[in-house]
């Protein structure tokens, strides 16, 4: 990704998530289905129009198909040329259930805010959202899924265990890398806390550049993604 764009959003995600910490979910479960959808029918699926944006609002509810990997502006309704983020929710408005349909399998995960970047014209670059925790058995059992869900190595995961087990009053963030999990998605996942509060934010990423099988390799055994340009 070109480094202007992630300094602009690492930026924009540490000051949500540090909004989050103030109002948990308090521990919204979310929920794994291993499917292959079928060719005969054609699921309803969110767009990112302001009719679009509203009906998610309402109906508490927003379905991605990502089932190739990207989301274009087409798909999401938006103008060819649009190169304009979207931001649904905040943090302490009620939850959204979140479903994103990858490759290999879908989930469907409670979020209060979900934030939809660009790259570039024509396509969306990134799904980015949080999901926060107030007590620290609800925040292990995220970590805990996060292993089959995202593909986070389990030694991140322990990692951070240690870590946020030691925290007092001091705010401290860390990267638990990358993963690709049963969604057949790449997804990064990055950890916070403060005053007890576990604040988890994801990034779903839709660069079609870092779908090549040197980067999935090295993602599944490293934790670590290296984009190789075409």
């Amino acid at each position: 990704m070109v480094k202007s764009i992630r300094v602009l959003t690492i930026s924009a995600v540490l000051a949500l998530s540090t909004a989050a910490c103030v109002s948990t979910t308090g521990g919204s479960e979310g929920s794994f289905v291993e499917s292959t959808p079928s060719p005969n029918t054609q699921p309803e699926f969110s767009v990112l129009t302001d009719d679009g944006v509203q009906q998610i609002k309402d109906t508490g509810r927003a379905r991605f198909d990502l089932r190739d990997r990207v989301l274009t502006n087409a798909e999401a309704g938006v103008a060819p040329e649009s190169r304009q983020e979207v931001i649904i929710g905040n943090p302490g408005d009620p939850d959204i259930q979140l479903t994103l349909v990858g490759p290999e399998g879908e989930v469907t995960i409670s979020t209060q805010t979900i934030w939809f970047t660009h790259l570039d014209e024509h396509s969306f670059t990134e799904i980015i959202f949080f999901r926060a925790f107030d007590t620290p058995e609800t925040a292990q059992q995220e970590l805990n899924e996060a292993v089959t869900r995202w593909g986070i190595l389990p030694e991140n995961i322990e990692m951070w265990s240690s870590v946020s087990g030691k925290v007092q009053d001091d705010k401290v963030r860390r990267s638990l890398g990358t993963g690709v999990g049963a969604t057949g998605l790449i997804v990064g996942m990055n950890a916070s806390i403060k005053n007890g509060n576990q604040v988890f934010h994801y990034i779903v990423d839709l660069d079609p550049r870092n779908y090549n099988a040197e980067n999935i390799a090295n993602i599944r055994s490293t934790g670590i993604g290296r984009r190789e340009l075409n």
